[in-house]
C-alpha cells in the first residue's frame, strides 16, 4: 500500500530505531556463546565491521539480554589518542564498571594486590612511583589480572566487552591476548568490537585478530551492511511509518546499508524524500551539527578536538564557559545526538567517531592547533582536569598537535616515562620515536630535556625490541653508533655493539659474532666491568649454539672470572649455564653437570627467578642431549614451576615448555606434550620459540599418522628457515622432519635432494644429537626407495644410492657418541644403512633393539622391534618373532601411533602370528610356510589387484600399469585405490614397501 504525499511532513524522529533489524543471526550466535559460558566455557567474540553499521548496537541489545538472565556486564570503551595511546585504558573502564557492580566480591578477589593492580584499575590504589623491573612485573601484572577474573567468574557469569578495539593501545591487545590465551576456567565471555574499513595492512590490530583466530574459543562476527529490506525495516522505526519505495530506494542507494547513514539520511527526510543533503559524506555528517546553535557548534568543535571523550571539567575549561552556559550548550547536542554522556557519566563522546572526525577535519587549521593549545594550557594549569593515569599522554599528544615542538618534546617524554613504568612498552617506543621527531624542531633539545640524542636513541632500542620492530630497533642503534665517541666512552659503545648483535641474532638476520667481536676489542685493557663480563659471556654463548671449541670454554671462563670480581651472581650463574653446555657439547657431561650445579646455587642464592629458569631450562635441554629424558622432564617442569608462580610464563616459560616438551615426546607421554605445546603459542614467543614447538608437534602427528597436520605444522616452522640466519639447532631438527614427510608421502627421491646440501658440509660439534636422526631418517628414506624398486637394482639408480650411503657413513664417522642415546641412533643407523643395501640381518637389529632398550624413547623402541620381527619372521624363528612382535604392537598401540599398530598388525596376519604374545607352534630356525595365496578376510586382493600391485612396486604410473595390463587408465586407478584400501595405508609408496617386506608379491 503506497503512503499519501505529505503523510510523513511533520512525522518526529527518533535518533535510533527502536526496531532491532537484521542482525538475529549475530544475535543468535551472541547468545549460544553465553550459554557456553554460562556452563563454565570461557569465550570469546569478535565483532568486525565498518563504521557505522551497527556493531555498539548489537553489542547493547547483547548486554541487555544477558543481565537479563542474570549476568554481571561491563563495557570498556578505547580511546582515540592518536600515537601515543593510553594504556589499559578500556580494561580500566570496564574493571571500574565491574567494581561497581560487585563491590565486596571484587573487593576480596584483589584483596592484597590492590597496589600491584593499580596499573590497571587505578580506582583501587594510587599508582606506585618510581621504576618497574619491566617484563617481569608485566608478566606477573597479567597474570594477577587473569586470576581476579577467573575468580570472580566462578560464581557468576561476566561478560566483559571492550569497544573500538582499533583504538586500543598497545597494551591493552597485549593484556587481551594474554587472557584470552590463557583462559581456562570461570564463566567469562570477552566481547570485543572493531572497525574492519579501519584495519588497513599495517595496523596494529591485524596481526593481533590473526593471532586469535588460532584459537578454538574465539568467534569472529562479521558484520555486513543491511539489505534494501532491511534498511526499510529500519526507516519504519526511525520514522514511525511506512516509508515509501522511492526513500527506502534512494535513502538505501545513499547509505549503502550502513544503519548510521540510514538513520543521518532520515533525518533529512521531508515530504517523504530526501531534501537538501550534500552527496558527500562529510557533508552528511556535518549536518546536524550545523543546525545546532552557534554556541552550542563551538562546544562540539572543541570536544572534536579534545580526543574520543572529553571530561565535562576539562571541556568547561577549554571552552571558557561556567556551568549553566556549559549545560545548555551540551544539552542541545545531546539532544541531537550529536554528543552522548560517557558511561561513567562524567563526560562526553561523539555518538559516531565519524562525526568527530568530520567536525575536527572541517575546522582550519590554525583554529584547530589553537585549540590544541587551550587543552595543553588548561591541563598544565589544572593537571586534576583529567585521571591521573591520562595526564602525560594527553599533554604530549595536544602540545604535539598543536605544533608546539618546545613544549611538546619534554611532555612527550615524560609520557614515554609513564608507559614504561606501566609496562607499555609499544606506546613508549612510539612516544620515543615522537620524540626524535621533534629533536629536530627544537633549537637546543639537550638543555629542555637534559639528556642527549644518545641517550634517546639508547633508551628507544629496547621498547622498540620489545615491540618487535626490529628494523627501528636496529635503526636506533646504528645511529647511536654513529654519535658515541668510542674512545671517550667505551663501555657504552661495547654495550650498543652487544645489543646489536642481539638484534641481529633475535631477528635472524646474522649471528651477531662480529658485533661482539667488535665489543670486546673496546674493552681490551680497560679495566673489569660488569660490560666485558657480557660480551664475552655473550659471544661464549653464541660460539656454544653455533659450533662450540675449547676456545669458547676459555671465553666462557674469562667471562666468569670478570663477574666474580665484579661481584654480580646473577651474571656468574648465567655464564656458568653457557659454561656447563659447552662442556657437554664437547664430550665432557661430568664437567658440565657441575657447572650447572654451581650455577643453580648461585641463581638460587640470587633471588633472580628470571636467572633460574634460565639455567633449569638450559639444564633440561642438556640434560635431554645425553638420554636422560625422565631428569630432563624433571628439570622443565620445575624451571615452569617457578616461571608459572613468578608470572614468567609468558616470557621465558613458553622456552621452557618447549623444552620439556621435547623430553615428553621422547618419553612417549604424548598427550601431555600436546597439552603443553598448544599453550606456547597463546604468548607473545619469538619465531625459534614457536618453530621448535612446530616441529615437536610435527613428530607427534607424524607418530600419530596425521600427515595433513604434520604437513601444515612443518609449513609453518619453515617459516624462520627463510631468515637469513637459523641456528643449527632449529635448521637441523627442521630438515629431519621434511625429510620425514616427504619419506611418508612417497616422494623418495626428494629425499635426495633435502640432504645434499647437508651431507656436503660439516656438523657443528656438539650437535650430534641433531644430526643422528637426520641420518637415520635418511637411511630409512633410502631403505624404503630399496624395497619399492625390487632391489637389487642397477644403472644410475643404484648408483646414486651407493653414493648417498657413503656420504652418510662418512658424516657418521665424524660424529660424537658421548652417551647411550648416541650410541643407540648410531647402532640404529648401521641397520638402516644395511637394510638399503638388502643386506640387514637379525644381529643388527637385535643391536638396535638393545641400544633402544637403554635409551628410553619407547616410540623408537618399538618401531625396531618391528623391524627385528620382519627379519626374525624371514629368518624362521617364529617364537621370537611373535614376542618381539607383540612387545611392538603393545607399545604402538599404547602410544596412539597409529601407523606403526597397522603395521605390526599387518605383519602379524600375514605371517599368521597371534599379537597377544602366546605361544607358536613350530621349531626356532624353521622357515615358516610360504605366504598364502590370499590375505586373509577383511583384506583380500584379487588376481587382477596382485597384477596391479605388482607394477606399483616396481614404481609404474596408472598410464603405464594400464598399457601392461590392457586396461583403461580410470580402471587402473580404481584398482591402485582399493589396494591402498585393502591393505590400509595412504600412498603407493607405503603399499609397495609393505607388498615388498611382507612378500604380498612375488620378487624380481
Amino acid at each position: 500500500m503506497s503512503v499519501p504525499h505529505g503523510m510523513l511532513d511533520h512525522v518526529s524522529t527518533v535518533a535510533v530505531s527502536p526496531v532491532f533489524v537484521g542482525r538475529l543471526p549475530e544475535l543468535s550466535q551472541l547468545a549460544d556463546a553465553l550459554r557456553d559460558a554460562d556452563a563454565g566455557t570461557p569465550g570469546v567474540v569478535l565483532i568486525g565491521g565498518e563504521a557505522g553499521v551497527g556493531k555498539t548496537r548489537l553489542l547493547q541489545e547483547f548486554v541487555d539480554q544477558a543481565e537479563a538472565k542474570g549476568a554481571v556486564t561491563a563495557i570498556g570503551g578505547c580511546l582515540e589518542l592518536g600515537a601515543e595511546g593510553l594504556p589499559f585504558a578500556p580494561v580500566s573502564a570496564a574493571m571500574r564498571a565491574l567494581t561497581d557492580a560487585l563491590g565486596p566480591q571484587l573487593a576480596d578477589a584483589v584483596a592484597g594486590r590492590e597496589q600491584d593492580l593499580s596499573w590497571i584499575m587505578p580506582h583501587l590504589a594510587p599508582i606506585p612511583s618510581g621504576i618497574t623491573s619491566g617484563d617481569y612485573d608485566r608478566a606477573r601484572l597479567f597474570e594477577l589480572m587473569l586470576r581476579v577474573l577467573e575468580r570472580l567468574g566462578e560464581d557468576r557469569t561476566l561478560v566483559v566487552a571492550f569497544e573500538d578495539m582499533h583504538w586500543a593501545d598497545a597494551s591493552t591487545r597485549e593484556l587481551l591476548s594474554f587472557l584470552v590465551r590463557s583462559m581456562r576456567r570461570g564463566r567469562i565471555l570477552v566481547v570485543g568490537t572493531y572497525r574492519a574499513d579501519a584495519i588497513d595492512r599495517r595496523h596494529p590490530l591485524r596481526p593481533f585478530l590473526a593471532e586469535l583466530d588460532r584459537i578454538r574459543s574465539v568467534r569472529r562476527l562479521d558484520l555486513g551492511r543491511l539489505t534494501r529490506a532491511q534498511v526499510g525495516e529500519q526507516l519504519r522505526g526511525i520514522l514511525g511509518e511506512e516509508p515509501s519505495r522511492r526513500l527506502i530506494r534512494q535513502i538505501y542507494q545513499k547509505s549503502e546499508g550502513n544503519a548510521f547513514f540510514v538513520e543521518e539520511l532520515a533525518r533529512g527526510v521531508r515530504g517523504g524524500r530526501l531534501t537538501g543533503l550534500s552527496d558527500t559524506l562529510r557533508d552528511l555528517l556535518l549536518i546536524r551539527v550545523e543546525e545546532l546553535p552557534d554556541s552550542t557548534q563551538r562546544v562540539v568543535r572543541t570536544a572534536a578536538v579534545g580526543g574520543s571523550n572529553v571530561g565535562h571539567a576539562l571541556l568547561s575549561e577549554v571552552a571558557g564557559l561556567g556551568g549553566a552556559e556549559l549545560d545548555e550548550a551540551l544539552r542541545g547536542a545531546v539532544s541531537m545526538h550529536v554528543l552522548v554522556p560517557t558511561k561513567d557519566g562524567d563526560g562526553y563522546q561523539f555518538r559516531h567517531a565519524l562525526v568527530r572526525e568530520a567536525v575536527r577535519d572541517d575546522l582550519l587549521p590554525g583554529e584547530r592547533m589553537r585549540m590544541y593549545v587551550r587543552y595543553a594550557e588548561a591541563l598544565e594549569r589544572v593537571p586534576e582536569l583529567v585521571p591521573c593515569d591520562e595526564h602525560s599522554s594527553r599533554l604530549a599528544m595536544y602540545w604535539y598537535h598543536a605544533g608546539r615542538a618546545t613544549e611538546a618534546l619534554p611532555a612527550v617524554l615524560a609520557a614515554a616515562d609513564t608507559a614504561r613504568s606501566r609496562y607499555a612498552f609499544g606506546e613508549q617506543f612510539r612516544l620515543l620515536e615522537r620524540a626524535l621527531e621533534l629533536w629536530e624542531q627544537v633549537s637546543d633539545p639537550e638543555d629542555l630535556t637534559g639528556i642527549t640524542l644518545l641517550d634517546l636513541l639508547f633508551t628507544a632500542i629496547s621498547p622498540a625490541r620489545f615491540d618487535n620492530a626490529f628494523d627501528k630497533a636496529l635503526a636506533f642503534s646504528r645511529q647511536a653508533l654513529d654519535l658515541v665517541d668510542a674512545e671517550a666512552d667505551p663501555r657504552r659503545a661495547a654495550a650498543l655493539w652487544t645489543i646489536r648483535a642481539g638484534l641481529l641474532r633475535g631477528s635472524n638476520r646474522s649471528s651477531g659474532l662480529a658485533e661482539l667481536q667488535k665489543a670486546e676489542h673496546l674493552l681490551v685493557g680497560l679495566p673489569p666491568s660488569i660490560e666485558h663480563a657480557r660480551v664475552l659471556g655473550q659471544i661464549a654463548r653464541d660460539q656454544m649454539l653455533d659450533g662450540p671449541t675449547e676456545e669458547s670454554v676459555a671465553t666462557a671462563r674469562e667471562a666468569l672470572a670478570i663477574a666474580r670480581s665484579i661481584g654480580s651472581p646473577a651474571d656468574e650463574a648465567t655464564i656458568l649455564k653457557t659454561l656447563g653446555c659447552l662442556l657437554v657439547n664437547l664430550g665432557r657431561p661430568h664437567e658440565g653437570l657441575a657447572e650447572f650445579e654451581e650455577a643453580r646455587s648461585l641463581a638460587k642464592r640470587a633471588s633472580e627467578p628470571d636467572i633460574m629458569c634460565l639455567v633449569l631450562s638450559n639444564l633440561s635441554s642438556v640434560l635431554e642431549g645425553l638420554g636422560r629424558h625422565r631428569e630432563a622432564a624433571e628439570a622443565g617442569a620445575e624451571a615452569l614451576a617457578i616461571a608459572r608462580e613468578r608470572g614468567l610464563v609468558r616470557g621465558i616459560g613458553a622456552f621452557t615448555i618447549g623444552n620439556l616438551g621435547e623430553s615428553l615426546v621422547s618419553l612417549g607421554e604424548w598427550d601431555e606434550a600436546e597439552r603443553l605445546l598448544d599453550e606456547v603459542f597463546e604468548h607473545e614467543t619469538k619465531p625459534e620459540t614457536a618453530g621448535h614447538a612446530n616441529r615437536l608437534l610435527v613428530e607427534i602427528a607424524l607418530a600419530r599418522g596425521d600427515i595433513a597436520t604434520a604437513t601444515r605444522l612443518l609449513d609453518e616452522a619453515r617459516q624462520i628457515a627463510d631468515a637469513t640466519y637459523v641456528e643449527p639447532q632449529f635448521r637441523i631438527p627442521l630438515r629431519t622432519l621434511e625429510v620425514a614427510v616427504a619419506r611418508r608421502l612417497g616422494r623418495l627421491a626428494d629425499v635426495r635432494e633435502l640432504i645434499a646440501p647437508d651431507l656436503s658440509n660439516d656438523f657443528p660439534a656438539g650437535h650430534q644429537r641433531y644430526t643422528w636422526p637426520l641420518l637415520v631418517e635418511s637411511a630409512r628414506a633410502e631403505g624404503d626407495a630399496t624395497e619399492l624398486a625390487g632391489y637389487p637394482r642397477g644403472g644410475a639408480e643404484l648408483k646414486a644410492r651407493q653414493e648417498v650411503l657413503k656420504r652418510i657413513r662418512a658424516v657418521a664417522m665424524s660424529l660424537a657418541r658421548d652417551c647411550p642415546l648416541d650410541e643407540a641412533h648410531a647402532v640404529n643407523l648401521r641397520a638402516e644403512l644395511a637394510r638399503a643395501e638388502g643386506q640387514a640381518t637379525v644381529e643388527l637389529w637385535e643391536e638396535a633393539v638393545a641400544a633402544w632398550e637403554q635409551a628410553s624413547q619407547p616410540y623408537v623402541l618399538a618401531r625396531v622391534r618391528c623391524r627385528l620381527a620382519a627379519a626374525l619372521i624371514a629368518a624362521g624363528d617364529r617364537v621370537r618373532a611373535t614376542l618381539v612382535l607383540a612387545q611392538a604392537h603393545a607399545s604402538a598401540v599404547a602410544l596412539g601411533a597409529r601407523p606403526l599398530t597397522e603395521e605390526t598388525e599387518l605383519l602379524a596376519r600375514r605371517a599368521r602370528l597371534p599379537l597377544d604374545g602366546s605361544a607358536v607352534s613350530g621349531v626356532s630356525g624353521v622357515r615358516p610356510e610360504a605366504p598364502p595365496a590370499e590375505l586373509p578376510e577383511g583384506a583380500m586382493l584379487t588376481p587382477r589387484e596382485r597384477d596391479v600391485l605388482r607394477l606399483v612396486v616396481d614404481g609404474r604410473s596408472n598410464r603405464q600399469i594400464a598399457e601392461e595390463l590392457f586396461i583403461s587408465v580410470k580402471t587402473a586407478s580404481v584398482h591402485v585405490s582399493n589396494i591402498l584400501g585393502k591393505l590400509e595405508v595412504s600412498s603407493r609408496g607405503e603399499a609397495a614397501a609393505l607388498a615388498h617386506r611382507l612378500q604380498l608379491v612375488d620378487s624380481a
